[in-house]
């Protein structure tokens, strides 16, 4: 046989052997050690499955996706079908639902353990409560938190806690897996002044070599940082050649796979970029909440180099489904249709759910009940959803109050997002997720002040082209005038910015102001698709609305709406000025009018 395809015969074997996720060839004689990265990020204590909306043969379908139940089941089926599974967490563990609220940690660490990871990074939310919190989840866990770049000697409650990498003996073979941390923790969480965030670069490349010196090859990084910084630390490293990465919520996969149940991935599963050397390095991440699990089948050579893999992410699916909320009845020919389609995709799977990990959080899920009913605020008189009042204003103000430590300047919240008024009295917890039902998180975006305005104009058209007048988003830190009669892009009018002292300024289109606004807008919903374009900074904070709602009513007490009007519509002669061909004579019948008010 020619060399040339004895080669290509080999190689085509190799990938055959890989893609049906076996790791059947011996190590010891070949050399190679074949292994699969399961992993997820940015929990954010989302224990339970979550509702999501799915395109389903062109029907929105709503799927139980995710929670730590169904995790556990599809991690068993994987652990039982494959040799050689790592299991690894990319960070932001804890925070962002009532389970956070009530046991600070407790009930996320007792559920991972029993998933069993091999390793975790730290997120920023592992220290929205200061070092402590990080140091309490670091004392339940039964798996070690790796972050590299985290200097922890000024800080005593964290000595001991963590350590820059894990090394894990897998297939007779060691494997290191080196942690790393965003260095906006200190801007967007609360590590406190005894803990200091180092380079990611160096503190990556120091662990490398220090593994190196050891014989080690084979080595992890499991990220913290974000899709976009994931795909420069590769650029700026050697000696890795996988990224298991969170923080930024990013989805990847195959397009036409995920655009087929409505779906749209940022980029491929894996991405790969090139290393310092040249050489490839793969980058993975798997959205968030556990709604899927990434999966990732490598095959290591003896000198840690990836010579060839395949995977993908996995949506993790329940067994319910609701059309027009309506619940489809098992066995019928939709729930079958449906099924089919899921499967088809080639990004689902189908999962029930782990009958101990469903009774462990039965456990913990009990007394949230009585937490629902907490009252944490009054309100001093009702407040009516409407133009510039009622609860909107007050979210935005809880939004921007939530972010000023990142330098957020503005807020902006959808009307539609807000599905509730206030009644005089008593708030509780449970009025407070029944104004903010749908679990957005904020989303920290630069823009320009003339992108700002060009997204202010989208929403205003988005609203208007569905007939709704005179009720269009509620802000903070910004105040400007609507003319609803004017042409398309021309409708918004003195747009201001609050400054730090509370003055306002007006805005200037060259300007870079940072922004926080529902995850839901950031993604381009309402029309605001300059906010899910913008290609400057980005940061999912993984906040929830809801509760960072819950935690500014608390701090008021007695709440009130607020009396500065943020958002009015132009009077009456200035639209007549706008619109009519007579301009010198509307300018004039303007100005008398304007000298009578």
């Amino acid at each position: 046989m020619p060399k040339r395809r004895f080669l290509a015969v080999a190689a085509a074997l190799i990938l055959f052997f890989l893609t049906q996720g076996c790791a059947c060839l011996p190590q010891s004689d070949r050399g190679f050690l074949d292994v699969t990265i399961t992993h997820v990020n940015d929990t954010h204590s989302h224990l339970e499955a979550a509702y999501y909306s799915l395109k389903i043969e062109g029907r929105p379908t709503q799927v139980a996706l995710g929670g730590m139940a169904r995790l556990k089941s599809a991690l068993d089926d994987l652990r039982t079908k494959e040799k050689n599974v790592l299991f690894l967490h990319g960070g932001d563990m804890v925070q962002g639902t009532l389970y956070f609220a009530k046991y600070q940690g407790k009930a996320d660490m007792d559920i991972l353990n029993m998933l069993n990871p091999d390793a975790a990074t730290a997120g920023n939310h592992e220290f929205d409560e200061g070092p402590g919190l990080l140091a309490s989840l670091a004392g339940m866990a039964h798996f070690p938190i790796v972050p590299s770049n985290i200097d922890v000697s000024g800080e005593p409650r964290l000595a001991g806690r963590l350590a820059p990498y894990a090394v894990k003996t897998i297939g007779g073979e060691r494997i290191a897996i080196i942690g790393v941390t965003t260095t906006d923790t200190p801007a967007i969480s609360n590590p406190g002044p005894t803990v200091r965030f180092k380079d990611p670069a160096e503190s990556v490349m120091k662990s490398v070599e220090e593994l190196q010196r050891t014989g080690l090859r084979k080595i992890v990084l499991l990220s913290h940082l974000g899709y976009m910084e994931d795909i420069a630390i590769a650029k700026q490293t050697s000696g890795i050649f996988v990224i298991v990465g969170g923080h930024s919520h990013t989805l990847l996969g195959d397009k036409k796979a995920f655009h087929s149940l409505g779906l749209n991935p940022e980029g491929p599963y894996p991405t790969i970029v090139k290393n310092r050397d040249g050489r490839d390095v793969l980058i993975v991440q798997a959205w968030e909440w556990a709604k899927l699990l990434g999966v990732l089948r490598l095959r290591f050579d003896s000198n840690g180099e990836i010579i060839a893999w395949s995977g993908a992410p996995m949506l993790l699916v329940g067994t319910t489904f609701k059309q027009n909320d309506a619940v489809i009845a098992e066995g019928s020919e939709a729930y079958n249709d449906i099924l089919r389609s899921l499967r088809a995709s080639g990004a689902a799977g189908i999962y029930g759910e782990d009958e101990q990990v469903k009774a462990r959080l039965a456990e913990y899920a009990g007394p949230m009940k009585e937490m629902m009913n907490t009252v944490i605020a009054k309100a001093g008189k009702e407040l009516v959803r409407g133009n510039n009042r009622g609860p909107g204003p007050i979210v935005a103000d809880s939004m921007l109050v939530k972010t000023r430590t990142a330098g957020v300047q503005i807020a902006i919240q959808n009307t539609g997002g807000i599905r509730r008024d206030i009644p005089a009295g008593d708030i509780s917890v449970a009025e407070v997720y029944e104004l903010l039902p749908f679990n957005n998180t904020l989303v920290i975006i630069d823009l320009t002040g003339n992108q700002l305005l060009s997204a202010l104009e989208e929403s205003i058209d988005f609203q208007l082209a569905g007939g709704n007048r005179g009720t269009h988003l509620y802000v903070a830190g910004i105040s400007f005038r609507i003319d609803e009669s004017a042409k398309k892009g021309m409708r918004i009018r003195d747009a201001m910015v609050q400054m730090s002292d509370g003055n306002y300024s007006a805005l200037d289109g060259a300007n870079t102001y940072r922004i926080v606004t529902s995850s839901y807008l950031a993604g381009g919903g309402d029309g605001m698709y300059i906010f899910r374009q913008a290609a400057g900074y980005r940061s999912d904070t993984g906040f929830i609305d809801a509760e960072v709602l819950i935690e500014y009513l608390k701090g008021l007490g007695t709440v009130t709406a607020p009396t500065e009007k943020r958002i009015s519509s132009l009077p009456l002669y200035t639209r007549i000025a706008v619109i009519s061909p007579y301009r010198a004579f509307q300018n004039r019948l303007s100005a008398e009018l304007l000298k009578a008010a």
